[in-house]
């Protein structure tokens, strides 16, 4: 038995040990108590009028694709009976992996794979893929301490052994070496890992796991396509999507809410999405290979690339369908430098060039002004 067998098999006892597991649809702890809602969803949600992927339903809804949440747990609505195929709670607080204390884990998880049964104008957009849920986090307030990078490690090494083919991170979390191997090694074993690259606008640090470089990191982007303020500018952005305004399901009553201010982790799920539609298609694809396709197909800003949107906002229609051959040199970022010449002498050549030439000029001015006029008007220009 290899080392990385040796490895998982460990990993895979520890979190056996430390996680409680819930089957589909079983009860929370007495002591949680989540938001509770019951407003039916008015109107269906804008990031679904502009990204409709519904459109890509006749090739792929997702089926046999799995995708891990690891936030703060997915609570039990309607549009996701049958969709959370196993959850585990990490935290300390241990009061439930089905509780979501901090409205969150359960909206990034509808934004995948909320059902679309006509019962609601909202759907998800991947609506037959199924969620692995991680709770790693216990409340809205979170922490960026060392030990809290923890959970989101062991989260990752088992939603790898478990078989996820999408890893969502709507969080961030200070940088860490098990953190950085943990998505390494997801990577690796053909897990594409999306993570929410922030929400501190042009100010602040790096933040991770969005940063590495084996990761998505996806802007956020308004109604109108522009950029939200609130949305991290950094150099390692990929791609943007819907960050602001956003609908989606409750973790408790059954019903929906709006988070006005959104943020960049409502904005993963809808890349995280289209990843899994990308991989239901075409199983063979590799991670780096969805990847380039989701980047090369987005709808580009002006100069191919920038830290605000990073190649653009993600075309969902576009990734699925497109033939790349026709269209990678169109789309493809220009260079962020020129390129040198290969011979370097050959613009002096050329300045040298035009100035003869110039001066030739100059001289056969000369040779009419002092010579061919003064005897053409002696001569009265006549010919002969």
């Amino acid at each position: 038995m290899g080392w990385r067998r040796l490895a998982r098999l460990f990993a895979v006892i520890v979190i056996a040990f430390t996680v409680v597991v819930v089957i589909p649809g079983a009860g929370q702890a007495a002591d949680c108590d989540p938001e509770f809602r019951e407003e039916p969803m008015p109107q269906k949600p804008w990031p679904l009028e502009r990204l409709r992927p519904e459109r890509l339903w006749p090739l792929t809804t997702g089926e046999g694709v799995t995708v891990a949440v690891i936030d703060s747990g997915v609570g039990n609505h309607p549009i996701l009976d049958d969709r959370v195929v196993a959850a585990y709670d990490l935290t300390k607080d241990q009061i439930g992996a089905r509780c979501d204390m901090a409205s969150h884990g359960t909206l990034v998880a509808g934004i995948i794979a909320g059902k679309a049964d006509g019962s609601s104008p909202f759907y998800g957009m991947a609506p037959d893929v199924e969620i692995l849920s991680y709770r790693v986090i216990e409340s809205i307030e979170g922490s960026s301490s060392r030990d809290s990078v923890v959970p989101v490690v062991e989260a990752i090494n088992h939603a790898v052994d478990s078989g996820a083919d999408v890893i969502n991170l709507s969080l961030t979390a200070i940088h860490t070496a098990a953190l950085e191997n943990a998505i390494e090694r997801a990577h690796d074993e053909g897990v594409v890992v999306v993570a929410a690259a922030g929400n501190s606008g042009a100010t602040g640090n790096r933040e991770y796991p969005a940063a590495y470089d084996d990761v998505i990191a996806v802007a956020g982007i308004g109604p109108d396509g522009g950029h939200v303020e609130s949305s991290s500018v950094r150099d390692y952005v990929d791609i943007a999507a819907p960050g602001t305004e956003i609908d989606g399901p409750a973790p408790s009553g059954g019903g929906f809410g709006r988070r006005e201010e959104g943020g960049t982790s409502f904005a993963a799920p809808y890349v995280s999405a289209t990843a899994a539609l990308l991989k239901a298609y075409d199983p063979d694809l590799t991670p780096d290979e969805i990847t380039h396709r989701l980047l090369i197909t987005a709808d580009h800003p002006p100069d191919g690339w920038n830290s605000v949107v990073g190649h653009g906002e993600l075309n969902p229609y576009r990734a699925l369908t497109t033939v790349l051959s026709e269209v990678e040199t169109q789309f493809l970022a220009p260079p962020m430098a020129p390129v040198p010449p290969d011979d370097p002498g050959k613009a002096m050549r050329d300045q040298a060039f035009v100035f003869t030439i110039c001066a030739v000029g100059l001289v056969i001015l000369f040779l009419c002004a002092k010579v061919i006029v003064p005897r053409g008007r002696s001569r009265g220009w006549q010919c002969g």
